[in-house]
């Protein structure tokens, strides 16, 4: 509620055109006159990376980890369904980026069969580091990421018609109840293909014992770290709709910063209450997973049509595909919101698999 009407009610503050806002598909605006560099912009996303990577270098005073992995290794045979789920990741990545006559419809809706590949090959390899994956282990709770992943990506949505930060080359091929199909059918991948990145980086015996003993950050589950969190992501949330060039950062952190606001009263207190205690395992590796989702999201939006570009104040530079390289960074606590969203949908922690 809080990310839908916040924003709306700093639009009506700041006296903003909302004639838009529900329009589908979204008309393009693509914005002219922004500042495409900002050094105080590219320092600040810097510092950012240089905290959190800092924390997983810095090892902590104790070395002994919350959970010792002792499981033997084991050679396991790859499942005899990942491989046509490989060849069909090879046939759609081949239809998105090469036109072929009467293929074009095929390549407009490429985005979803894509995906389902990309995420039931990644359970396919889980499967044979761990012996078991989600997708086989607990195939409601797997649907259920399905559902709950288009609504988690529809609020996504609703900010960015605010901040304007990525925009749909191609849309307009659609009229609005098939755009609003189509749209929703791509946006439940999202939170099984982190989930299923997640889940392989977690088969990984020495990231997981690595991860768990690195620099701890008690203050998070303050009360004072509390409130600034939830009021600031409301603050945040009002100055996306008012002001949207100067506050577009908070698309990707004031959810979070909510999130962690109200979370932390709780015991236990999830992943924060983990940091705290310096175990990162768990968001350190959906933090990786939503960066290495962003890297292959990125890279098979390159050269598709549908496709979506960015423009992002103060680090529109160094684009690595149509993102800018410091972009990607934003792709980190995206990953935490991927991993509070799934343990919402799941109602509890999903089964961990190790090698």
């Amino acid at each position: 509620m809080l990310i839908v009407g916040l924003p709306w009610l700093g639009a009506i503050f700041a006296g903003r055109d909302r004639s838009d806002l529900l329009a589908f598909p979204p008309p393009l605006s693509i914005p002219a006159g922004y500042l495409r560099f900002s050094l105080w912009a590219v320092l600040a996303v810097l510092a950012a990376i240089v905290l959190i990577v800092g924390s997983w270098l810095r090892p902590a005073k104790s070395e002994a980890p919350d959970t010792v992995f002792t499981k033997a290794r084991r050679r396991r045979r790859m499942p005899l369904w990942i491989f046509p789920a490989l060849v069909w990741v090879a046939g759609w990545w081949l239809i998105a980026w090469r036109p072929m006559p009467g293929m074009e419809w095929a390549r407009r809706h490429s985005f979803f069969p894509l995906w389902l590949g990309f995420i039931v090959a990644m359970n396919g390899v889980i499967e044979a580091r761990s012996g078991s994956c989600l997708m086989r282990l607990s195939p409601g709770r797997w649907l259920g990421l399905f559902a709950g992943s288009a609504g988690f990506w529809w609020g996504f949505e609703w900010l960015n018609r605010f901040a304007r930060n990525w925009h749909y080359l191609g849309a307009e091929n659609f009229d609005a109840i098939s755009y609003a199909v189509h749209a929703t059918l791509c946006f439940s991948t999202v939170l099984p293909a982190v989930a299923s990145v997640a889940g392989l980086l977690g088969t990984s015996e020495r990231w997981n014992a690595t991860m768990e003993r690195r620099r701890a950050w008690p203050w998070l589950i303050s009360i004072r770290a509390r409130r600034l969190l939830f009021g600031g992501g409301m603050l945040a949330l009002l100055g996306t709709g008012a002001w949207p060039r100067a506050f577009y950062p908070a698309l990707w952190l004031a959810p979070l910063a909510l999130y962690l606001g109200i979370n932390v009263r709780r015991s236990p207190a999830g992943f924060a209450e983990e940091i705290a205690r310096g175990n990162w395992r768990r968001a350190g590796t959906w933090m990786m997973a939503g960066l290495a989702c962003g890297g292959f999201w990125e890279m098979w939006n390159f050269h598709s049509y549908p496709k979506w570009i960015y423009t992002v104040p103060g680090v529109d530079c160094w684009h690595v595909f149509e993102m800018p390289l410091l972009g990607y960074a934003g792709y980190w606590p995206f990953g935490l919101e991927c991993l509070a969203a799934v343990e919402w949908i799941s109602g509890r922690k999903l089964p961990e698999v190790t090698s």
